[in-house]
């Protein structure tokens, strides 16, 4: 994918929200970049069919979790434009 400055956070992730890192947004945060026409991709990670066919946000490009590696050539070059994956939660 091109990155080139990848570690391993190895606090574990409660460490990394204490830290301030953005682990989840709301809803409003998405809209509000979607509204001022930032650059932002936003990916639906739950299943193609049914989940993403059954109705997604608008624009969301569908990578199924279980096939990111294979999709993951149609994420922007630009590693400065924020990804935002949204899925079904924890079910």
């Amino acid at each position: 994918m091109g990155y080139t400055n990848v570690k391993v956070f190895t606090d574990g992730f409660p460490v990394w929200k204490k830290a301030g890192n953005y682990w989840a947004v709301e809803a409003s945060y998405v809209k509000n970049l979607v509204d001022k026409m930032e650059p932002v991709v936003i990916i639906d990670s739950r299943p193609t069919r049914p989940k993403y066919v059954q109705g997604h946000l608008p624009g969301a490009l569908s990578i199924p979790d279980k096939n990111y590696d294979k999709l993951k050539g149609i994420l922007p070059i630009d590693k400065n434009i924020p990804l935002i994956f949204y899925c079904g939660g924890y079910t």
